[in-house]
């Protein structure tokens, strides 16, 4: 278990080590390309027949496997469109105060629209008697749906802040604000919505397709993730790949 911590804790201080130094195309590239492997695993786990004893990953619930695997392709190929095509430089502002409030702002909202729909997707036994079937599926989709919204509007406001510049480092926020959002593995957090909502239900409320589209924030993080990696308008990208 400490070893465990103890890689945990390298690889997040690594990550973010990579986005100080300057690699974030690299480092943006492997941060997608986990949620290419978390589409996979996913994708994987509604192909073998439900219940299975011999794989111990297995889920008690059907479900179609196709949506995952679509999503795996989609940001395989925002991967491609990352190194293969030329993105359009950002105009930088000056470094202030109100790009610490995006900063915090942002980091507060991404928090609060994952722990807000908990109590959508994980409701008391006694909301279980009650909400069965379709109502527990709205409740659920209610729940995805607040999520990605609450996460889109979250990493606008980190974009925002990664504006910040000044004269001696005119990507200064550009590298600290992925560093921290790598080092806590905030971009991994829509790969673990999607566990919560596969393994942690019962069997009956366990809504693959919902899973899958709570996954697609994987979508809007890669978004974020390739914004970043922008050149500045005053400066050429030197960022090494």
């Amino acid at each position: 278990m400490i070893i465990r911590l103890l890689l945990a804790a390298f690889i997040s201080v690594l990550s973010g080590v990579c986005y100080l130094s300057g690699l974030r195309r690299l480092m943006s590239a492997l941060l997608i390309g986990f949620g290419v492997l978390a589409a996979l695993f996913f994708g994987m786990v509604f192909s073998f027949p439900a219940g299975s004893e011999r794989i111990s990953f297995s889920v008690n619930a059907s479900g179609a496997a196709w949506p995952f695997f679509l999503l795996a392709v989609i940001l395989i190929g925002l991967i491609v469109v990352l190194f293969f095509f030329k993105q359009k430089p950002i105009e930088t502002e000056q470094f202030g105060s109100r790009h610490l409030k995006f900063l915090g702002g942002g980091l507060l909202l991404y928090l609060f629209s994952l722990f807000f729909p908990v109590f959508l997707w994980f409701p008391s036994d006694e909301m279980h008697l009650i909400n069965e079937g379709q109502t527990a599926e709205i409740m659920v989709l209610l729940g995805v749906v607040l999520y990605l919204v609450g996460s889109c509007a979250a990493l606008y406001l980190l974009y925002r802040s990664t504006k910040g510049a000044t004269q001696q480092h005119p990507d200064l926020m550009k590298r600290f604000v992925p560093a921290l959002f790598s080092v806590f593995h905030l971009d991994k957090i829509p790969s673990l919505v999607a566990y919560l909502l596969i393994y942690s239900s019962e069997p009956p409320f366990v809504f693959p397709k919902i899973a899958a589209l709570a996954l697609t924030a994987y979508i809007p993080v890669s978004l974020f993730l390739m914004a970043i990696c922008s050149p500045n308008t005053n400066d050429q990208d030197n960022d090494v790949i």
